[in-house]
């Protein structure tokens, strides 16, 4: 793929909307897209690593930052694929296979196509800090959109399935990264606080 046929095709990603949300009752002009989320996590991933290094931790963060804005390319061409439908997909791992297939698609013919195969491995196998920021950081804009909807009156009983889900998700990294789980114990005070009107 020519570099301008992939950034015409992350322009795709303004258009696709993360489904979890529908599955919450969100209506469809309110749901956040896929490139709003990823902005999101970047922003967040940027702020825990600098903290993280602040505190002492040895971390690359413009790797962090490269996994964070790449982290969902792929649904550029495989769409958004919700929690609850990960079951029907078959056999475990079959979305990664699928994102791996889409994402080697987006990337072949780039001079470093290489390289950005590298930074997707590395975030969707976990095995480095940078890339544990980044899945905390995805785990925690979704935190933070649940509260928002939540603001708008969003009462829905699969918006609290979905921040039990997510929250359960994010426990390994709030044990391992204290700034995870700082953020964590905050968040969980305002969505109970907001649960509670």
């Amino acid at each position: 793929m020519k570099l301008s046929e992939l950034l015409e095709k992350l322009n795709d990603l303004k258009r696709i909307p993360r489904t979890g949300w529908l599955l919450c009752n969100v209506p469809l002009n309110e749901v956040e897209d896929v490139a709003q989320h990823t902005f999101e996590v970047a922003a967040i991933a940027l702020l825990l690593a600098d903290e993280a290094k602040r505190g002492g931790r040895e971390l690359d963060v413009e790797r962090a930052l490269s996994m964070a804005l790449l982290h969902d390319w792929a649904e550029a061409m495989v769409a958004d694929f919700p929690y609850t439908a990960l079951k029907y997909l078959g056999e475990p791992g079959t979305k990664k296979q699928m994102e791996g297939k889409a994402m080697r698609d987006l990337v072949a013919g780039l001079p470093n196509q290489q390289m950005l195969m590298e930074l997707w491995r590395e975030y969707s196998e976990k095995y480095t800090f940078e890339a544990k920021i980044v899945h905390a950081a995805d785990y925690l804009s979704m935190l933070i959109q649940a509260i928002k909807y939540r603001e708008r009156g969003n009462r829905a009983r699969e918006l609290d399935e979905l921040w039990r889900a997510v929250h359960a998700d994010l426990g390994p990294y709030a044990a391992e990264i204290k700034e995870v789980k700082e953020l964590v114990e905050e968040l969980d005070k305002r969505y109970a606080k907001l649960s509670h009107r």
